[in-house]
């Protein structure tokens, strides 16, 4: 569906450009480089990981809620478009898609009472990327 697909970019692009602005950051893949200190610094906290690969050689893509720690929401956002497009510069990847695990047991539990949420949902929904699966732990 050529349409989809020209609103899925255009989406994207969008998206892009309120995370990382007009500049020539819009035209290229964005590095490690291009991350101010601060979207490093919620990075790093680990919120969201790359961890390795199922039996059907999908990329599992590990998320911990309550590692949630950022200087503004900006940040958080920076970092998860980075790492999502890190794991999608393999073509399995963009063949197979991601599996997405949500830990969220006791004291792992999101506390962050949905801040972010839309924008998350946003940014999820234009990232070119194929979930296919989401297992989500609970208590």
């Amino acid at each position: 569906d050529t349409k989809a697909s020209a609103n899925q970019m255009i989406s994207f692009f969008e998206v892009k450009q309120q995370l990382f602005g007009n500049g020539k950051l819009l035209a290229k893949d964005i590095t490690i480089d291009d991350l101010d200190d601060d979207d490093r610094e919620a990075l790093k906290v680990g919120f969201i990981q790359l961890a390795g690969r199922d039996t059907s050689n999908r990329q599992v893509v590990f998320g911990i809620p309550s590692a949630r720690n950022f200087r503004n929401l900006q940040n958080e956002l920076r970092a998860r478009f980075y790492i999502t497009m890190e794991a999608l510069r393999s073509e399995q990847t963009q063949l197979k898609g991601v599996v997405s695990i949500m830990y969220t047991i006791g004291a792992f539990k999101d506390r962050s009472k949905g801040v972010g949420f839309f924008e998350h949902r946003r940014l999820r929904l234009s990232l070119p990327i194929h979930i296919t699966a989401i297992h989500f732990c609970l208590d």
